[in-house]
């Protein structure tokens, strides 16, 4: 039987590329993502919709794999959105925003994905960045919120 890896943010570069090299490797791959599918996910052998900062969408994405898996032996924590402006620019509902995808959606997938791992046993990867202890100017939240992924990691 194949390993399974569940990759979010699939659709980006980070995340497209990480499907590509798990699916190379021979592993079956579950991407999720916000957006619309509108070409061939390459490397992605089942695609699932959901906004990650969702407590719903992560129990709708363990129902469904439940019922197409036996195990779950990886995540990867890949999605991230960021808000390019000073931080007394950025509004409060950005703020909340970005640490909803990217640190709050790390909480709910290992939460929510926890029973179809611990079995098998398996492996979390959450994708931080450099940004979380040097960063730049005008991304304030996303400095943050990779920051926090760090410390929960």
């Amino acid at each position: 039987m194949k390993q399974v890896v569940l990759i979010t943010g699939v659709l980006g570069g980070i995340g497209s590329a990480t499907a590509e090299l798990f699916h190379n490797h021979d592993w079956s791959v579950v991407g999720v993502d916000c957006g619309d599918v509108t070409t061939e996910l390459g490397g992605v052998d089942f695609y699932l919709r959901a906004d990650v900062s969702d407590q719903l969408a992560w129990e709708s994405i363990a129902n469904q794999l439940s019922g197409r898996v036996d195990y779950l032996t990886a995540l990867v924590n890949n999605a991230a959105i960021q808000v390019c402006k000073p931080l007394v620019e950025t509004t409060p509902e950005e703020w909340d925003r970005v640490m909803a995808v990217n640190v709050r959606s790390v909480y709910l997938g290992v939460r929510h994905l926890y029973p179809l791992m611990r079995q098998q046993g398996g492996a979390i990867v959450n994708v931080s960045s450099v940004h979380a202890i040097a960063t730049s100017g005008n991304i304030a939240a996303y400095a943050a919120s990779k920051g926090a992924m760090l410390a929960l990691t």
